[in-house]
């Protein structure tokens, strides 16, 4: 496990893991069952041979929803998980994009403003192929604007030997990777400044890589690490693989 124990370190040590951070790449390259992948600290994994970006959990709308229940929460997570989205369809020049379930929080989520949003998003990408596996959430929003260049899938979709879903699940028969979301993956911090001592992070376990959620307005779920599991990091546009 990487820790920095700061009150311990003299002042050249101190300035030497600083620039050691400020090093971390915003992006890495990872192989896994002959499959090369990159992944990046907005939380994205892209697959070069099929120019497909895969997210999870964008929640859009999620402070939508709250503020319906009169619960008082700022605007501006929709904007802020569709601006990450647009860096990395730039970063890579994607072709496709695949939502690994949970993209709406629910129906009272696409209100005016989201709604106006995703139209500017979709009118900017006009050539993007957009799928979204269906998740939890999505089946009680219900159908999507006719309008949308959306197309929805059961969970069980697959690319080559590549599984595609939203739960985390069993790897599925055929299949060499199952790709999913759903449980906003992240390991205890390296000290209580982070949002409740957690960093979001991807999860390789037997065969299963879980996503961390992308959605600006999420929380987290502390994962415990097996033996030959694999996690990396995202933090502060920083992404690392985690001991």
């Amino acid at each position: 496990m990487l820790r920095f124990q700061f009150r311990t370190l003299s002042i050249p040590l101190l300035v030497f893991a600083a620039f050691t951070l400020s090093l971390m790449p915003d992006s890495i390259d990872i192989e896994l069952a002959g499959v090369h992948f990159q992944l990046f600290a907005d939380c994205g994994l892209f697959w070069p041979a099929q120019s497909m970006l895969f997210i999870a959990d964008t929640h859009f709308g999620k402070e939508a929803t709250f503020r319906r229940s009169g619960i008082p929460v700022p605007v501006g997570a929709t904007d802020a998980t569709i601006a990450k989205i647009s860096r990395m369809l730039h970063r890579t020049n994607a072709a496709r994009l695949c939502i690994l379930g949970d993209m709406f929080h629910a129906r009272s989520s696409i209100d005016a403003i989201v709604f106006d949003s995703l139209q500017l998003f979709f009118a900017k990408f006009l050539s993007l192929e957009i799928s979204l596996i269906r998740g939890n959430h999505d089946a009680r929003v219900g159908p999507l604007p006719d309008e949308w260049p959306i197309e929805v899938f059961d969970a069980g979709k697959m690319i080559d030997r590549v599984a595609l879903g939203h739960h985390p699940a069993v790897l599925p028969a055929g299949a060499d990777i199952y790709l999913c979301g759903h449980i906003h993956p992240a390991v205890k911090g390296l000290s209580r400044k982070e949002a409740q001592g957690r960093i979001p992070c991807f999860w390789h376990s037997r065969g299963q890589l879980v996503l961390p959620a992308i959605g600006a307005f999420t929380g987290t779920h502390v994962i415990t690490l097996s033996a030959g599991d694999i996690a990396w990091i995202t933090a502060e546009n920083q992404i690392l693989r985690y001991f």
